[in-house]
C-alpha cells in the first residue's frame, strides 16, 4: 500500500523552510500542490522574523530536489496568498503558478465527506524540518468537530515537527482526505503559553539588570540565562518529540473554496466564448 502511495503522490509534496535575516531556518512546514496552488497549514501566515520561504519538491529517492524556489516572506503571504487569513480552518492556499513548478504534478482533493473509523491511510511530510520526505501509515481512530465547527479526523499514527500541512492520502483513491494539523493541538498551545511566560519573565528581569551584584556576579543575568535555557529546552522538546495521536483537518471548507473558484473560472470562460460567438472579440 505505502509503496503505491509513494510512487503516485511523493512528487506533489513539498517542504517549506522559513528563513530569517541571518539565513537560518527558524520554522518548517509541509505542503502539497493542487492544480497551480500550494496548500499548507494556516500557520504559514504567522512565522515571526521570517524573511524568506524556500519551497522544495523532491524526487523518488526522497532527497534530490526536483524544483526549488526562494521567495520573500512578505511577497509569499501577501502577493501569493489566495483566500483569507484567520479562516479558522487551519489551512492556507498560495498561488505557485511559476515555471519552476510547472512540471510538478498536483494531488486531487477527495469530495467524500465521511470516512470509516479504522480505515488505514498514509501521510507524506518532512519530519523535524529536514530535507528528506517521509511516508507513514496511520489509522483513522476517531472523528470530531472543533469548537469552531471544523470537522477533524483523529489519526493513530506518528507525526512530528515539520509535518503540519502534510496531506493525508486515501490509498484506495490516491486522493487527499485531510491535512495534518500539529499547530492546533493542546501540546502546541501549552508550548506557546510557556514561551510567552518565559518572554515576560525575561522582560521583567531585564528591568532589574545591573541593579544588584554579588561580588562581580549579577544574579539577574544568571536568572535571565536560566530562563533562556528553559526556553531552549521547551523548544527542543516540542520540536523533537513525535506524537502518536494526531489531528487532521477535513477538507469541507477548502473544497468549498476550490469549487467556488472552479465555478468562477468556468463562468469567465463561458462569458469569453459568448463574446467570441457574438463577434464582440476576435
Amino acid at each position: 500500500m505505502l509503496s503505491q502511495v509513494w510512487e503516485q503522490c511523493h512528487a506533489s509534496v513539498c517542504s517549506l523552510h522559513f528563513i530569517n535575516e541571518r539565513g537560518m531556518v527558524i520554522d518548517s512546514l509541509s505542503g502539497f500542490k493542487v492544480n497551480s496552488s500550494l496548500i499548507t497549514s494556516e500557520y504559514a501566515f504567522y512565522i515571526n522574523n521570517a524573511q524568506k520561504v524556500e519551497i522544495s519538491f523532491v524526487e523518488g529517492d526522497a532527497n534530490t530536489p526536483t524544483a526549488t524556489m526562494r521567495i520573500g516572506y512578505n511577497e509569499f503571504i501577501n502577493d501569493l496568498r489566495i483566500g483569507y487569513t484567520n479562516n479558522q480552518s487551519d489551512y492556507a492556499v498560495f498561488n505557485i503558478n511559476f515555471s519552476e513548478f510547472e512540471k510538478i504534478p498536483g494531488l486531487t482533493l477527495c469530495e467524500c465527506r465521511n470516512f470509516q473509523i479504522g480505515k488505514q491511510v498514509a501521510t507524506l511530510g518532512f519530519n523535524f524540518g529536514e530535507n528528506n520526505l517521509s511516508i507513514k501509515s496511520a489509522v483513522i481512530s476517531s472523528a470530531f468537530s472543533s469548537k469552531n465547527g471544523i470537522r477533524c479526523l483523529e489519526l493513530d499514527g506518528l507525526t512530528c515537527f515539520g509535518n503540519s500541512g502534510s496531506p493525508v492520502i486515501d490509498p484506495d483513491s490516491m486522493q487527499v482526505i485531510a491535512i495534518i494539523s500539529r499547530r492546533n493541538t493542546p501540546a502546541f498551545k501549552s508550548y506557546m503559553e510557556l514561551n510567552r511566560c518565559i518572554v515576560s519573565n525575561i522582560e521583567e528581569l531585564r528591568k532589574l539588570e545591573g541593579k544588584l551584584k554579588i561580588d562581580t556576579i549579577d544574579p539577574v543575568q544568571v536568572l535571565i540565562a536560566n530562563q533562556n535555557q528553559i526556553r531552549l529546552l521547551a523548544s527542543n522538546l516540542y520540536k523533537y518529540t513525535a506524537t502518536g495521536s494526531s489531528k487532521a483537518i477535513m477538507l469541507d471548507r477548502i473544497l468549498s473554496y476550490f469549487n467556488e473558484q472552479a465555478i468562477t473560472e468556468q463562468a469567465q470562460i463561458s462569458s469569453l466564448e459568448q463574446k467570441v460567438g457574438y463577434g464582440l472579440i476576435d
